[in-house]
């Protein structure tokens, strides 16, 4: 059995590169509990081992692992472990991109023939809840340790490679760290282009005997989401089913039915609406509304930054949602522009302006403890969120409250008014320093001549400690009510509604 050089914990090494296999037993690191591993040799006796694992595409990482009981005929069971919390980071985004189904299951061949049947019969949607625009960022592939080059010992964390330059698009973000895929955590995450030319085998088909499955629109980490018709009514939905992969995830399924429960309670004009919920066929499936409106992300992709008073119009429809939100006990945990949709709507004059619904409470944590039948859906030690609008306690495995919303939705404004984030990082573990060490740098910083009352209202809100940011979302939504007052209104292709 090898040693690692400078590190007294015997090595072990995991027999497979399986990719469903390495995402497993991370999983079960970051849930702190026994996996059944394979391994090249067994382990030399009881107490702690460093477990190498060689992520294909990717690099290397390493946990801690312990022996938990006797060998047997598929493998040791091992206490695994992250070396340290903030390498949990590191290994929830490695799980996210190893989940991604069409990372494990790669699409069948195009066939030609088939091109003019893949789009609905109506042509490509236009009211989709997903937009298809990639990631502007990605994850440098040597964000995750080397245990060879220097392996880390109980106390510290994995060496990181010298980073690479992240891919920007536009120029928009030039070195700022965004998430690989956004997490179903989002589940929003776009297929590769090939994914969508496939044929589908749901579409066509009728869940519940109402919904009839027309064409999928996105596809994340736990779930396809579809445009759908409801037959009855005759009006179209948006349909997110469970991938079948992990239907035998009891963690997967918690999450799934957490949304539906969670957002189901929540019935406000700035929130996604979900019409059903149930399982056919052994598969779990969410019903919602389908919203006719782009992501705050994709506007800023195609349009960059947005002028003042149209970020904080938004600002203020988003904090409308929240306060209705934390008023039932609920915190949305993953505010960011992918989960901000932007709706064409009118007034009550008729005349043109934007409505603004906050989706995916996936994420979303009931905080009510009366509540006999809430789910308690984070495990001890795993992290949810996106890493760069995840608050300084969030990516510390903090007790969370409804400051972490605010901080969320400070750098999404931040990000909306710049084109970049307030921190700029080459890996997680640089990301999650800076949130916890140093303070965010101000917009004004980037945008000349920003009203000094708007530059300090989004700096207090993403302030590190949680006792200096705004108490409420309802005290952030009264403070951008101010300042909207006195912007000019620059933007009179883009009102919006706001109030409330």
């Amino acid at each position: 059995m090898q040693q690692n050089d400078g590190v007294a914990l015997p090595r072990l090494v995991l027999a497979t590169q399986d990719s469903r296999e390495i995402a497993r037993v991370i999983r079960g690191a970051l849930r702190l509990r026994t996996e059944i591993v394979s391994l090249v040799e067994p382990p030399l006796g009881s107490g702690q081992h460093l477990l190498h694992i060689e992520v294909p595409g990717i690099g290397h990482v390493s946990l801690l692992a312990e022996p938990a009981g006797s060998a047997r005929p598929d493998g040791y069971p091992l206490s695994v472990r992250p070396v340290t919390r903030v390498q949990m980071a590191e290994l929830f985004a490695l799980v996210e991109r190893l989940d991604e189904p069409w990372h494990t299951e790669p699409p069948p061949p195009e066939d030609d023939e088939d091109d003019e049947d893949s789009d609905p019969p109506d042509g490509p949607p236009d009211d989709t809840m997903v937009d298809a625009v990639p990631s502007r960022i990605v994850l440098p592939p040597t964000s995750f340790g080397t245990p060879d080059t220097a392996a880390p010992g109980p106390a510290t964390a994995n060496t990181v490679a010298p980073p690479a330059p992240p891919a920007t698009v536009g120029d928009r973000s030039p070195s700022s760290l965004r998430d690989h895929a956004p997490s179903s955590v989002s589940s929003r995450t776009q297929a590769p282009p090939s994914t969508s030319r496939t044929a589908d085998p749901r579409v066509g088909r009728v869940l519940a005997g109402k919904y009839q499955i027309d064409a999928p629109i996105g596809r994340g980490a736990a779930a396809t989401v579809y445009r759908a018709t409801h037959k009855d009514l005759r009006r179209s939905v948006a349909v997110k089913i469970l991938h079948a992969e992990n239907q035998a995830e009891s963690q997967f399924i918690r999450r799934f039915k957490s949304e539906a429960l969670t957002a189901s309670k929540l019935e406000h004009v700035n929130v996604t609406r979900i019409i059903d919920f149930g399982e056919e066929s052994g598969e779990l499936y969410l019903v919602m509304e389908l919203v006719a409106g782009r992501t705050l992300e994709a506007i800023l992709a195609a349009d960059g930054p947005l002028p003042p008073r149209r970020v904080v119009d938004i600002g203020i429809q988003v904090s409308r949602a929240l306060v209705f939100a934390h008023a039932q006990g609920v915190i949305h945990r993953d505010i960011k522009p992918e989960n901000v949709m932007v709706v064409p709507d009118a007034d009550d004059d008729g005349e043109p302006c934007d409505l603004v619904k906050v989706c995916d409470f996936g994420l979303a944590k009931l905080r009510d403890p009366g509540d006999g039948d809430s789910v308690e859906i984070t495990v001890s030690g795993m992290l949810c969120g996106s890493p760069a609008y995840m608050s300084p306690e969030q990516t510390r495995g903090d007790t969370l409250d409804v400051r972490t919303d605010v901080y969320s939705l400070g750098v999404t404004m931040f990000e909306a008014l710049t084109g970049a984030l307030p921190y700029e990082a080459y890996s997680i573990v640089e990301l999650f320093l800076k949130k916890c060490t140093e303070p965010p740098r101000r917009a004004s910083e980037l945008v000349a001549g920003l009203d000094p009352l708007l530059d300090d209202i989004i700096t207090r809100a993403m302030s590190i400690d949680p006792n200096v940011r705004h108490e409420s979302a309802r005290e952030l939504r009264t403070e951008l009510r101010a300042a909207r007052d006195a912007l000019i209104d620059d933007d009179d292709d883009h009102a919006t509604i706001h109030g409330g």
